[in-house]
C-alpha cells in the first residue's frame, strides 16, 4: 500500500515538474514571439520614418536647402529620424538665421514654436507621408513662391560651375525669406543692398512701396540687420559722426571757415551749447584735441533732408531723407554713403508708417527756415531688414542677379 502511494506521489511530483516545465517553455516562446512582433514592429517604424523623412528631404531640396546634413545615418534609429525629420522641417517653416548680423534688434519678437514643429513631424510619421501643408502656412510670400519657381527652372539646365554659384545665391535669398516667418508681420521694410532697393511688403508678399536707395560705399558698408523703426523726425539736426568731422571736416574749416557757414554746420561744447567758430583757435586743434561736435542745421541743405526715420540699433544706422534727391535718377552709382540709408520716397514712407497722409506732395518743396526737429510718433513700430540678396526677384517677378558691391559672393549669410 505504502508503495502505490509513494508510486502516485512520484506520479503527481513528476506531473507538477512537467506543468512548470511546460509553463517556462510556453512562457519563453511567449517572449519569443513578442519580441519577434516588437523587432518587426521597430523595423516597420524605422522604414515609415525613414520613408517620410525622405520625402520631406525631397521637397527640401526642390525650395533650396541643403538636405545632405538631415540624411539618415546608417544604426540611427526611428527615434533620431524624427528628430531629424522635425530639425528639416523647422528649417522650412523658419529658415535660419544670417551669420552676418550686425545687429538683431528683434530676436525678441521671434515666434519659432519648435515644440508645435515636432509635433507636427511626429504626426507626418505615424501617417507615413511628409506634406507642405503640415508646415502650418509657411512661406506665404509671393517673392518667395516666385523665387522657389525661378530656382527649380535653373535647376533644369545643364551643370556648370556658374550655375552651381548662381544656385548657392538663390539658396540665400530663400532661407532670407523663409528667416522672415519667425515673426508675425503685418508690414515691414527690406532694404537690399546690392539692389539698391527698398520694398515695403504686406503680410502676403505685395510690394506696397517700392523706391531706389542710396547705402553705403564698400569702404563705409551698411550693416546687415534686423530692426525696426521707433520715430520720425521732420527736419532733423545731422549730429556728425565723430569719424567725419575729424577726418573729413576738420581739415576744410582749418583752411577756411566759410565751409562752417556754407555748409550751414554748429558747432558744440561739451554741455551741448554752440560755439562761434571766431572764437575757436581752429589751428590747435587735431583728431586728438577736438572737445567739440559738429551738428548740421535742419532745413533743405541738411544732409538729412527733411524726414528721418529712426532705427533702433547701436551703430548710429538710420533710413533718411536727402539734400541730394538726383542722385537718384542722375547715376547708376548708388553705393556712396557713409554707411546710412538715404530713400527715394520719405514722404511715402512717411506717411505708410505713420498710418495716414500727414505729409503732402509739396511738403519736400516749401524749404521753411528756421525750423526746429520735430519728432512724430508712430502708431506701431515697422520691421526694417537691411539684407544682402544678390540673387532676388524683380516686381514683376523675374529673376535678378546683382552686383557683389561688397564682395561678400562667398560669404555664408
Amino acid at each position: 500500500m505504502e508503495t502505490n502511494e509513494k508510486k502516485y506521489a512520484w506520479y503527481a511530483l513528476g506531473a507538477v515538474l512537467g506543468l512548470v516545465a511546460l509553463f517556462f517553455v510556453g512562457l519563453e516562446v511567449n517572449n519569443w514571439w513578442s519580441a519577434k512582433e516588437e523587432t518587426a514592429q521597430r523595423k516597420e517604424t524605422y522604414q515609415q520614418t525613414l520613408a517620410t523623412l525622405r520625402q520631406a528631404c525631397r521637397y527640401a531640396d526642390s525650395v533650396g536647402i541643403d538636405t545632405s546634413r538631415y540624411a539618415a545615418v546608417t544604426g540611427e534609429d526611428a527615434d533620431r529620424l524624427t528628430t531629424r525629420l522635425a530639425d528639416l522641417m523647422l528649417e522650412l517653416r523658419y529658415g535660419k538665421k544670417s551669420s552676418q548680423l550686425a545687429f538683431d534688434g528683434l530676436k525678441k519678437k521671434e515666434k519659432v514654436d519648435s515644440s508645435a514643429v515636432q509635433a507636427a513631424a511626429e504626426r507626418e510619421v505615424e501617417t507615413a507621408g511628409f506634406s507642405p501643408a503640415s508646415l502650418q502656412g509657411a512661406n506665404q510670400l509671393a517673392p518667395y513662391n516666385q523665387l522657389v519657381s525661378e530656382y527649380n527652372r535653373l535647376r533644369r539646365r545643364p551643370e556648370t560651375a556658374s550655375l552651381t554659384d548662381s544656385l548657392r545665391l538663390v539658396r540665400q535669398t530663400l532661407n532670407f525669406y523663409r528667416y522672415i516667418n519667425r515673426f508675425d508681420l503685418e508690414k515691414f521694410v527690406v532694404v537690399n543692398i546690392p539692389a539698391a532697393e527698398l520694398n515695403v511688403f504686406d503680410q502676403t508678399g505685395k510690394r506696397l512701396l517700392p523706391m531706389r536707395v542710396i547705402v553705403g560705399r564698400a569702404d563705409k558698408q551698411t550693416p546687415l540687420m534686423a530692426t525696426y523703426i521707433t520715430g520720425i523726425i521732420a527736419y532733423p539736426y545731422w549730429n556728425v559722426p565723430e569719424s567725419i568731422a575729424l577726418n573729413e571736416m576738420l581739415p576744410k574749416m582749418q583752411r577756411d571757415l566759410s565751409f562752417i557757414y556754407n555748409q550751414n554746420l554748429q558747432v558744440l561744447d561739451a554741455k551741448n551749447q554752440e560755439v562761434d567758430p571766431e572764437e575757436i583757435d581752429w589751428q590747435s586743434l587735431s583728431e586728438t584735441n577736438f572737445p567739440y561736435r559738429i551738428r548740421q542745421a535742419s532745413g533743405c541743405d541738411n544732409s538729412l533732408g527733411l524726414l528721418k526715420f529712426d532705427l533702433a540699433n547701436p551703430l548710429a544706422i538710420y533710413l533718411h531723407d536727402t539734400n541730394s534727391r538726383d542722385l537718384f535718377t542722375a547715376t547708376s552709382d548708388h553705393w556712396r554713403s557713409h554707411g546710412c540709408v538715404r530713400v527715394q520716397k520719405p514722404v511715402e514712407l512717411a506717411n505708410l508708417v505713420l498710418g495716414k497722409p500727414v505729409f503732402d506732395a509739396s511738403f519736400m518743396n516749401k524749404c521753411l527756415i528756421d525750423q526746429k526737429p520735430k519728432p512724430l510718433t508712430i502708431p506701431k513700430q515697422v520691421p526694417v531688414f537691411i539684407t544682402y540678396n544678390i540673387a532676388d526677384v524683380d516686381a514683376s517677378g523675374k529673376l535678378r542677379f546683382y552686383k557683389d558691391v561688397y564682395a561678400m559672393n562667398k560669404k555664408a549669410l
